[in-house]
Protein backbone atom coordinates (compact mmCIF):
# COMPACT_ATOMS: atom_id res chain seq x y z
CA UNK A 1 0.00 0.00 0.00
CA UNK A 2 1.51 3.35 -1.04
CA UNK A 3 1.03 6.67 0.77
CA UNK A 4 -1.87 7.72 -1.44
CA UNK A 5 -3.71 4.48 -0.59
CA UNK A 6 -3.13 5.09 3.12
CA UNK A 7 -4.55 8.58 2.85
CA UNK A 8 -7.65 7.41 0.99
CA UNK A 9 -8.36 4.24 2.98
CA UNK A 10 -7.68 2.82 6.42
CA UNK A 11 -8.80 -0.69 7.37
CA UNK A 12 -8.84 -2.93 10.40
CA UNK A 13 -9.98 -6.46 11.14
CA UNK A 14 -11.84 -7.02 14.40
CA UNK A 15 -13.55 -9.94 16.12
CA UNK A 16 -16.87 -9.20 17.83
CA UNK A 17 -16.43 -9.76 21.57
CA UNK A 18 -19.05 -11.19 23.93
CA UNK A 19 -19.58 -7.82 25.70
CA UNK A 20 -20.34 -6.18 22.33
CA UNK A 21 -23.35 -8.43 21.73
CA UNK A 22 -26.76 -7.77 23.26
CA UNK A 23 -29.84 -9.78 24.14
CA UNK A 24 -30.69 -10.20 20.44
CA UNK A 25 -27.39 -12.11 20.01
CA UNK A 26 -26.03 -9.57 17.58
CA UNK A 27 -23.72 -6.56 17.86
CA UNK A 28 -25.37 -3.57 19.53
CA UNK A 29 -25.97 -0.26 17.77
CA UNK A 30 -23.77 1.55 20.28
CA UNK A 31 -20.90 -0.83 19.47
CA UNK A 32 -21.26 -0.08 15.76
CA UNK A 33 -20.88 3.62 16.59
CA UNK A 34 -17.88 2.91 18.84
CA UNK A 35 -16.14 0.98 16.09
CA UNK A 36 -16.62 3.89 13.68
CA UNK A 37 -15.26 6.32 16.26
CA UNK A 38 -12.24 4.17 17.02
CA UNK A 39 -11.14 3.45 13.45
CA UNK A 40 -11.40 7.12 12.49
CA UNK A 41 -9.25 8.01 15.51
CA UNK A 42 -6.69 5.40 14.45
CA UNK A 43 -6.67 6.76 10.90
CA UNK A 44 -5.93 10.25 12.21
CA UNK A 45 -3.25 8.91 14.56
CA UNK A 46 -1.52 7.32 11.54
CA UNK A 47 -0.69 10.89 10.51
CA UNK A 48 0.26 11.98 14.02
CA UNK A 49 -3.11 13.69 14.53
CA UNK A 50 -4.14 12.16 17.84
CA UNK A 51 -6.80 13.77 20.00
CA UNK A 52 -4.03 15.09 22.23
CA UNK A 53 -2.16 16.67 19.29
CA UNK A 54 -5.27 18.34 17.88
CA UNK A 55 -6.40 19.48 21.34
CA UNK A 56 -2.99 21.10 21.90
CA UNK A 57 -3.69 23.00 18.67
CA UNK A 58 -7.09 24.07 20.11
CA UNK A 59 -9.03 21.85 17.72
CA UNK A 60 -11.48 18.94 18.15
CA UNK A 61 -13.86 17.03 15.90
CA UNK A 62 -17.57 17.13 16.76
CA UNK A 63 -19.98 14.71 15.15
CA UNK A 64 -23.02 16.00 13.22
CA UNK A 65 -24.60 12.97 11.47
CA UNK A 66 -24.43 9.19 11.38
CA UNK A 67 -26.38 7.50 8.57
CA UNK A 68 -26.15 3.70 8.61
CA UNK A 69 -27.58 1.15 6.19
CA UNK A 70 -27.54 -2.24 7.86
CA UNK A 71 -27.98 -5.49 5.97
CA UNK A 72 -27.36 -7.33 9.23
CA UNK A 73 -25.39 -6.88 12.44
CA UNK A 74 -22.37 -9.12 13.11
CA UNK A 75 -22.65 -11.90 15.67
CA UNK A 76 -20.44 -13.01 18.56
CA UNK A 77 -16.94 -14.11 17.51
CA UNK A 78 -17.55 -13.04 13.91
CA UNK A 79 -14.50 -11.59 12.20
CA UNK A 80 -15.24 -8.41 10.26
CA UNK A 81 -13.15 -5.95 8.29
CA UNK A 82 -13.87 -2.24 8.62
CA UNK A 83 -12.71 0.17 5.93
CA UNK A 84 -12.96 3.94 6.25
CA UNK A 85 -12.41 6.69 3.69
CA UNK A 86 -12.30 10.48 4.13
CA UNK A 87 -14.53 11.75 1.33
CA UNK A 88 -14.17 15.53 1.45
CA UNK A 89 -16.21 18.45 2.77
CA UNK A 90 -19.46 20.30 2.18
CA UNK A 91 -19.47 23.72 3.80
CA UNK A 92 -18.11 23.24 7.32
CA UNK A 93 -18.89 19.50 7.41
CA UNK A 94 -16.36 16.74 6.73
CA UNK A 95 -17.66 13.52 5.19
CA UNK A 96 -16.28 10.06 6.00
CA UNK A 97 -17.61 6.58 5.28
CA UNK A 98 -17.24 3.22 7.03
CA UNK A 99 -17.82 -0.10 5.32
CA UNK A 100 -18.17 -3.29 7.36
CA UNK A 101 -17.41 -6.56 5.58
CA UNK A 102 -17.94 -10.16 6.63
CA UNK A 103 -15.52 -11.87 4.28
CA UNK A 104 -16.50 -10.26 0.95
CA UNK A 105 -20.06 -9.37 1.97
CA UNK A 106 -20.76 -5.68 2.68
CA UNK A 107 -23.08 -5.88 5.70
CA UNK A 108 -23.03 -2.28 7.01
CA UNK A 109 -22.45 1.00 5.22
CA UNK A 110 -22.12 4.17 7.33
CA UNK A 111 -21.88 7.76 6.11
CA UNK A 112 -20.80 10.30 8.72
CA UNK A 113 -20.34 14.05 8.91
CA UNK A 114 -18.41 16.06 11.47
CA UNK A 115 -17.02 19.54 12.01
CA UNK A 116 -13.80 20.88 13.51
CA UNK A 117 -14.34 23.22 16.43
CA UNK A 118 -12.37 25.21 18.96
CA UNK A 119 -11.35 22.85 21.76
CA UNK A 120 -12.58 25.15 24.55
CA UNK A 121 -15.56 27.05 23.12
CA UNK A 122 -16.69 24.46 20.54
CA UNK A 123 -17.12 27.32 18.07
CA UNK A 124 -17.12 25.94 14.51
CA UNK A 125 -13.86 26.38 12.60
CA UNK A 126 -13.39 26.48 8.85
CA UNK A 127 -12.31 23.18 7.25
CA UNK A 128 -9.05 24.87 6.19
CA UNK A 129 -7.96 24.74 9.83
CA UNK A 130 -7.79 20.95 9.55
CA UNK A 131 -6.70 20.69 5.91
CA UNK A 132 -3.64 22.79 6.76
CA UNK A 133 -2.22 19.65 8.40
CA UNK A 134 -1.90 18.22 4.88
CA UNK A 135 -3.11 14.74 5.83
CA UNK A 136 -6.14 14.55 3.54
CA UNK A 137 -7.18 15.98 0.22
CA UNK A 138 -9.62 18.88 0.18
CA UNK A 139 -12.46 17.67 -2.05
CA UNK A 140 -16.00 18.99 -2.34
CA UNK A 141 -18.86 16.55 -1.81
CA UNK A 142 -21.28 16.38 -4.72
CA UNK A 143 -24.96 17.16 -4.12
CA UNK A 144 -26.10 13.56 -4.62
CA UNK A 145 -23.79 12.25 -1.87
CA UNK A 146 -24.81 14.71 0.83
CA UNK A 147 -26.82 13.62 3.87
CA UNK A 148 -30.32 15.19 3.72
CA UNK A 149 -31.75 17.11 6.64
CA UNK A 150 -33.69 14.90 9.03
CA UNK A 151 -37.36 15.88 9.32
CA UNK A 152 -39.55 14.68 12.20
CA UNK A 153 -43.33 14.49 12.53
CA UNK A 154 -44.97 17.06 14.79
CA UNK A 155 -46.31 16.46 18.30
CA UNK A 156 -44.49 13.22 19.11
CA UNK A 157 -45.42 11.91 22.58
CA UNK A 158 -43.02 11.99 25.52
CA UNK A 159 -41.79 8.43 26.18
CA UNK A 160 -39.32 9.03 28.99
CA UNK A 161 -36.37 10.93 30.42
CA UNK A 162 -32.66 10.13 30.57
CA UNK A 163 -30.21 11.79 32.99
CA UNK A 164 -26.67 12.38 31.66
CA UNK A 165 -24.23 10.62 33.97
CA UNK A 166 -20.47 11.01 34.40
CA UNK A 167 -19.82 7.65 32.71
CA UNK A 168 -21.66 8.91 29.59
CA UNK A 169 -19.10 11.66 28.97
CA UNK A 170 -16.21 11.55 26.51
CA UNK A 171 -12.99 13.56 26.41
CA UNK A 172 -14.92 16.56 25.08
CA UNK A 173 -16.95 16.40 28.34
CA UNK A 174 -20.28 15.86 26.63
CA UNK A 175 -22.52 12.84 26.02
CA UNK A 176 -20.49 10.63 23.69
CA UNK A 177 -22.05 9.96 20.29
CA UNK A 178 -21.93 6.20 20.82
CA UNK A 179 -24.11 6.33 23.96
CA UNK A 180 -26.98 7.61 21.83
CA UNK A 181 -27.14 4.11 20.33
CA UNK A 182 -28.14 2.69 23.71
CA UNK A 183 -30.53 5.55 24.47
CA UNK A 184 -32.31 5.09 21.14
CA UNK A 185 -32.57 1.33 21.68
CA UNK A 186 -33.90 1.74 25.23
CA UNK A 187 -36.61 4.26 24.34
CA UNK A 188 -38.19 2.71 21.24
CA UNK A 189 -41.97 2.66 21.84
CA UNK A 190 -43.05 -0.94 22.40
CA UNK A 191 -39.45 -2.10 22.75
CA UNK A 192 -36.94 -3.49 20.28
CA UNK A 193 -37.20 -7.20 21.13
CA UNK A 194 -37.49 -9.26 17.96
CA UNK A 195 -36.71 -6.22 15.79
CA UNK A 196 -33.62 -4.82 14.11
CA UNK A 197 -32.48 -1.60 12.47
CA UNK A 198 -32.13 -1.77 8.69
CA UNK A 199 -31.41 1.95 8.35
CA UNK A 200 -30.84 4.69 10.92
CA UNK A 201 -30.00 8.37 10.72
CA UNK A 202 -28.85 10.10 13.92
CA UNK A 203 -28.40 13.86 13.85
CA UNK A 204 -26.46 15.45 16.73
CA UNK A 205 -27.69 19.02 17.23
CA UNK A 206 -26.95 20.36 20.72
CA UNK A 207 -24.49 18.83 23.15
CA UNK A 208 -25.75 17.24 26.35
CA UNK A 209 -23.56 17.60 29.43
CA UNK A 210 -23.29 16.19 32.94
CA UNK A 211 -26.47 16.49 35.00
CA UNK A 212 -28.71 17.46 32.10
CA UNK A 213 -31.92 15.56 31.56
CA UNK A 214 -32.89 14.47 28.08
CA UNK A 215 -36.63 14.39 27.46
CA UNK A 216 -37.22 11.68 24.86
CA UNK A 217 -40.06 11.99 22.36
CA UNK A 218 -40.75 9.16 19.92
CA UNK A 219 -43.26 7.50 17.67
CA UNK A 220 -43.15 4.16 15.86
CA UNK A 221 -45.50 3.59 12.95
CA UNK A 222 -45.25 0.20 11.26
CA UNK A 223 -41.58 -0.12 10.30
CA UNK A 224 -40.68 3.56 10.82
CA UNK A 225 -39.23 5.11 13.99
CA UNK A 226 -38.86 8.82 14.74
CA UNK A 227 -37.28 10.15 17.93
CA UNK A 228 -35.76 13.26 19.43
CA UNK A 229 -34.17 14.15 22.73
CA UNK A 230 -34.52 17.67 24.15
CA UNK A 231 -32.07 19.17 26.63
CA UNK A 232 -31.69 22.61 28.26
CA UNK A 233 -30.45 24.10 24.95
CA UNK A 234 -33.34 22.81 22.85
CA UNK A 235 -33.24 19.75 20.58
CA UNK A 236 -30.24 17.60 21.48
CA UNK A 237 -30.58 14.88 18.87
CA UNK A 238 -33.01 13.55 16.27
CA UNK A 239 -33.48 10.08 14.81
CA UNK A 240 -35.16 8.52 11.81
CA UNK A 241 -34.94 4.75 11.42
CA UNK A 242 -36.34 1.80 9.53
CA UNK A 243 -37.03 -1.21 11.76
CA UNK A 244 -37.70 -4.75 10.57
CA UNK A 245 -38.34 -8.11 12.23
CA UNK A 246 -35.10 -9.94 13.04
CA UNK A 247 -35.66 -12.30 10.11
CA UNK A 248 -37.03 -9.56 7.84
CA UNK A 249 -35.35 -8.53 4.59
Amino acid sequence: MNMTDKINEYSKEVCVASYEVGAQRQMKLSVLLRMCQEISEQHLEFFGLSFEKMYSDSMVFLLINNLAKIKRMPKHNEKITIKTHPLGACGAQFYRDYKFYSEDDLIIDVLQTSIVADAETHKVLRPKAFYDYGAFKCEKISQDKRIPKLVLPENMPLVGERMIRFSDLDYNCHLNNTIYGDIITDFIPGGVKGMRFSKIHISYINESTLGEKLKIYAVKENSKLFMCGNNSKGIGFTVSADILPMDGK
